[in-house]
């Protein structure tokens, strides 16, 4: 029996879905209906959450339930008894929906619209209907009202987000349930190798699925839990495979149901060299400020063995002496060498910048080349026209190619060909983001490639780390690429490495190009005539917490003609300075002290007399420190360890310079 409503002529006809062999009035997945949809005035009409209306064959609102005035805000006495066109901001084609309900199938609907509230607001629904009888005089419908404004807007922001994310260089495909390709990202062209055009609505070809079972699994299990994460062995269009680290999101859709699949990608082997570069960078940083520490202290080691050695030079004057005193001084030489070596390689060393040009640099370096190297080894340096110049300082770059040249002969033991060439090149955000050390901007590109036995893949992460190497102990400190690496860094630049074992290498150093406001201005002029060094009785303040330096040092002040007035540590010398300010004319501190430091004193010192003359040495300055001091109207940073004359030539120059 169908139930009745309390209008004698208004009867709901039996519910369709028992055709489809399910309960009368319940709601399966394809359906919205409400389990009970009863009398009109029951109180099952006004508890249930989904919005219903009945509407009379002409289009009248006869019902609506609780729900609806909730979502639309109308009373009952707005809305019953009007036109249900009245509401929506188009109009809808009530007949249309009146008439699909009286279908064989015996319900219709999906019919979308927009509904405009009492407040003024609209919302997006779908209407789905099930027909009423009115005793035989035309059929009305019971409609049942789905809000679909949020997932309107959810697909909106989804497209909107595509679009952004499409800009980038990120693998994002999504897929539908089906398995056919809805969105490929831009990155999803450039990891495949296939234009979004022959992939978007198909299903996920075939040919780069390198193993189908991972693909299937990943979809299952995506569907069934939520998500899925591991790496998919997969090829792109040129047959090439790939491990690809994936990460597979069911997306839902407003009423929680399964949409789509959200597929991140990102090539495994690539994430997983920058992630070792990364941590490479890491290790030699630490590294780094090791030996940062490990130089300071030898430094400081061989300062006063090298002012030892200019007063030893004066006592002794005889050849067999002097003789004696020149292999000290060589091998003096050698050790502060190698010492600069590891304070390039920690970026500490300081260097003038000069403004200087490729082909200038190219030529020097082949000029060394063609002399020194064998003629088995055929020589090429390529400088194209309008190269842009670059701020750098020209012997430590002329170092850095001279290194590279020289590994690069090492690889060819047979001969071959080396090629130096400078070139303009533009970093992008997109190369940027392959090349953690790279930051966007014009650079100056000079490659060194050679033809030789290459690097093997084992040896590649290690090639640039201190001590390293593999041209054995008598050949090869494994200090040429860690200082390469460096002093490139130093210079802000980066280096690149293309090398195939068996089939040559080529190194790519990038160097910033010189902006044009540092292109207009003028490179340091070079030094004149050294004037006559040596003192007249000045008194100068001297303070460093080596009892060594400290006491070399008052020798050779003393024995050139100065006073000196020693302490041993900064608040030693701010007391000193305080009690004899008016008798002191220079001031010569170390920059590292336990305690008080040299910035902090010179900071001290100048607070009481700001026209006071003052030098620092340092066994390692930084960029950072050095401006700080000059800031403060320091005259000279000697690094150590510095010779007796170039410690009185600073003094000589500061005592004379303008207060």
């Amino acid at each position: 029996m169908p139930a009745q409503a309390p209008d004698s002529n208004l009867t709901v006809r039996p519910d369709p879905l028992r055709h489809r062999g399910l309960p009368a009035g319940e709601m399966d997945n394809r359906s919205p209906w409400p389990s009970v949809l009863g009398d009109s005035n029951s109180a099952d009409w006004d508890l249930l959450p989904v919005v219903l209306w009945k509407i009379s064959p002409t289009g009248v609102v006869l019902k609506a339930n609780r729900a609806s005035r909730d979502f639309l805000g109308y009373d009952e006495e707005e809305f019953v008894g009007r036109p249900v066109d009245d509401f929506f901001v188009d109009s809808i084609d009530f007949v249309v929906l009146s008439r699909s309900v009286v279908q064989p199938s015996g319900s219709g609907g999906g019919v979308e619209a927009c509904i405009r509230c009492r407040d003024g607001s609209t919302k997006h629904v779908v209407i789905d209907a099930l027909p009423l009888d009115f005793n035989g005089d035309g059929a009305g419908v019971c409609c049942a009202v789905r809000d679909q404004s949020v997932p309107i807007r959810t697909e909106g922001h989804i497209r909107e987000q595509a679009s952004f994310l499409d800009r980038r260089d990120e693998v994002i495909i999504i897929l539908g349930l089906d398995g056919n390709v809805a969105f490929w990202s831009r990155g999803a062209q450039m990891l495949y190798g296939a234009s979004s055009d022959k992939v978007v609505g198909r299903a996920f070809p075939e040919e780069f699925s390198a193993d189908k079972k991972q693909m299937a699994t990943a979809m299952r299990t995506a569907i069934e839990r939520g998500e899925w994460e591991g790496e998919l062995s997969q090829k792109n269009s040129a047959g090439t495979e790939l491990l690809v680290e994936s990460r597979w999101i069911l997306l839902r859709d407003g009423s929680g149901r399964p949409q789509s699949i959200l597929i991140l990608c990102e090539d495994a082997e690539e994430a997983r060299l920058l992630g070792e570069e990364r941590l490479r960078a890491q290790r030699q940083e630490c590294i780094g400020t090791l030996a940062g520490g490990i130089a300071h202290d030898l430094n400081n080691i061989l300062q006063p063995i090298s002012i030892a050695l200019d007063l030893f030079r004066s006592r002794l004057p005889d050849d067999d002496s002097q003789e004696l005193f020149d292999a000290v001084d060589s091998n003096l030489r050698r050790a502060t060498e190698l010492v600069r070596q590891i304070l390039t390689f920690t970026s500490g060393v300081r260097a003038e910048r000069v403004i200087a040009e490729a082909a200038t640099m190219l030529s020097e370096v082949s000029n060394f080349v063609r002399q020194a190297f064998p003629k088995t080894i055929h020589f090429e340096a390529v400088t194209p026209q309008r190269v842009s110049p670059f701020v750098c300082d020209p012997t430590q770059i002329e170092q850095v190619l001279l290194n590279l040249c020289v590994n690069a002969r090492d690889a060819m033991p047979e001969g071959g060909r080396l090629r130096i060439e400078a070139s303009n090149f533009e970093v992008d955000e997109s190369y940027a983001q392959r090349h953690p050390q790279a930051k966007p901007g014009d650079y100056v590109r000079i490659s060194v490639s050679d033809t030789g036995m290459g690097i093997p893949r084992r040896l590649r992460k290690k090639i640039f780390e201190p001590f390293f190497t593999t041209k054995g102990p008598e050949k090869g400190t494994g200090l040429g690429l860690a200082t390469v690496i460096g002093i490139i860094r130093s210079h802000s630049g980066f280096l690149t490495l293309e090398t195939e074992e068996g089939c040559g290498s080529s190194f790519h150093v990038f160097l910033p190009a010189a902006r044009e406001e540092t292109k207009r201005g003028s490179n340091p002029q070079l030094p004149g005539a050294q004037p006559e060094i040596g003192g007249r009785g000045e008194s100068i303040l001297l303070v460093d917490d080596e009892p060594t330096v400290l006491k070399v040092m008052s020798r050779s002040l003393e024995k050139s003609g100065y006073k000196v007035i020693s302490a041993e540590d900064g608040e030693k010398g701010l007391a000193a300075f305080k009690r004899r300010r008016k008798d002191i004319n220079l001031v010569i501190t170390d920059m590292a002290m336990p305690g008080m430091d040299g910035p902090a004193l010179v900071s001290a010192i100048r607070k009481i007399d700001p026209s006071v003359k003052i030098l620092c040495t340092s066994g390692l300055s930084t960029p950072s420190n050095d401006e700080s001091l000059k800031s403060l109207g320091v005259s000279a940073i000697l690094s150590k360890p510095c010779s007796s004359k170039v410690i009185l030539q600073a003094i000589k120059d500061a005592l004379a310079s303008p207060a």
